[in-house]
């Protein structure tokens, strides 16, 4: 063969046919591919670990449980969230052994869970219902009453301001009151005495010292003298 001999092509009608059939085998192993690195959703994560914990029906440390999760596609990282999420849900129960804290899903505890749902959906219910008839009561009340004029209306307004004007003022004199309350004496009966304790410490120290600088001074100072000098009372003594 040479550059110039000519080579021999296949049809390109079978060349488009390699290509159909090859296209879609393509097409599935880019699926597959995609497939296997797509996780789980957190509601997938959910489902899977609560039916693996149903099925053992045993209790779970979270350690164990990471395990489990791990064996079913659940990363260890998700697997405290997920089944906080489920303990919330009520569909997994746990408790505290020691310093242990164990989780458990049993089957049949998921019926529990729906009664125990259904009865407070019930008791909500009746509740609305019964503020419901409250409310419509009122209603057919206030429909049958006169609406006010625009200067019953503007009387009214002007009444409530002055209303809310005199409720600022005897709430102003309440507190002026609760700082000479039977509290606020009975704390300054305390810090009365309190003061009277320190004063007395003190006059009890001052009378000593006067008294011990009077004696080594041999009669030149007297305790008048001495009160004098300081600017003492000549009556100072101890608080009664």
């Amino acid at each position: 063969l040479n550059s110039r001999t000519p080579i021999a092509l296949p049809p390109f009608s079978s060349l488009a046919g390699c290509v159909e059939v090859a296209a879609p085998d393509k097409q599935r192993s880019l699926s597959l591919t995609m497939s296997k690195r797509k996780g789980l959703s957190f509601d997938e994560k959910k489902a899977v670990l609560l039916t693996a914990m149903q099925s053992e029906a045993v209790f779970y440390t979270l350690k164990e449980l990471e395990t489990l999760g791990k064996n079913k596609g659940v990363i260890p990282q998700a697997v405290k969230e997920v089944v906080e999420a489920l303990n919330a849900d009520g569909d997994v129960q746990n408790d505290r052994v020691g310093s242990q804290a164990l989780f458990w899903a049993l089957p049949s505890q998921k019926a529990s869970v729906l009664r125990s749902k259904r009865r407070k959906i019930g008791e909500e219910t009746e509740r609305l219902l019964k503020e419901l008839e409250s409310l419509q009561a009122e209603l057919a009340t206030l429909g049958s009453q006169a609406i006010p004029s625009e200067q019953e209306a503007a009387e009214l307004r002007a009444r409530c301001n002055v209303e809310r004007k005199r409720r600022d003022e005897l709430k102003a004199k309440v507190e002026a009151m609760e700082r000479c309350g039977p509290g606020k004496v009975s704390e300054m009966k305390r810090q009365i005495v309190v003061a009277k304790e320190a004063a007395n410490r003190w006059a009890d120290n001052i009378i000593s010292l006067r008294s011990q600088f009077v004696r080594e001074q041999r009669g030149d100072v007297s305790t008048s003298m001495f009160n004098k000098t300081f600017n003492l009372p000549e009556d100072f003594d101890h608080l009664e």
